[in-house]
Formats: C-alpha cells, sequence, structure tokens
C-alpha cells in the first residue's frame, strides 16, 4: 500500500471517529505541535517521530481534526 493510501485510510477512520473522541482533551495545539502534524500529514516523519507524536495526536480533538484536515488537503 502506498503512502497515500495509508493516510487516507487514516483520515478515513479519524473522521468516522468523530463524535466518540469528542470526550478527549482539546489543549490548545502549540506552534511545534501543528508543525509536527503537517509533516506526519505530508509523510515527513521518522517511524520513531510518529510513534512518539501518535499519542498526542490521539489524546487531543483539536490534533485530530487538524491531523484530519491536513491528510484532506493532500489527497
Amino acid at each position: 500500500m502506498k503512502m497515500n493510501d495509508e493516510f487516507s485510510v487514516l483520515a478515513q477512520f479519524l473522521e468516522n471517529l468523530g463524535p466518540e473522541v469528542s470526550g478527549h482533551a482539546s489543549a490548545p495545539l502549540s506552534d511545534e505541535h501543528a508543525a509536527m502534524i503537517e509533516k506526519f500529514a505530508e509523510g515527513r516523519l521518522s517511524a520513531e517521530e510518529r510513534d512518539s507524536l501518535l499519542p498526542e495526536i490521539l489524546g487531543n480533538e483539536k490534533a485530530l481534526h487538524e491531523l484530519v484536515k491536513r491528510l484532506k488537503s493532500q489527497g
């Protein structure tokens, strides 16, 4: 599966989580986190960087929405 296909599947999955993730923290995104999410969506993070970023994204509703938005803009 190509990287873009993987991101499309991930974006679809995250989009479908919508109501269920609303209980997660919604702390504002730092500029650093926003930049890391952008790099993640573009496929420019190493596996180690992705592994460290994913728990933060999954624990923050705003980060999830930002990731979905950026993944959609890639497609």
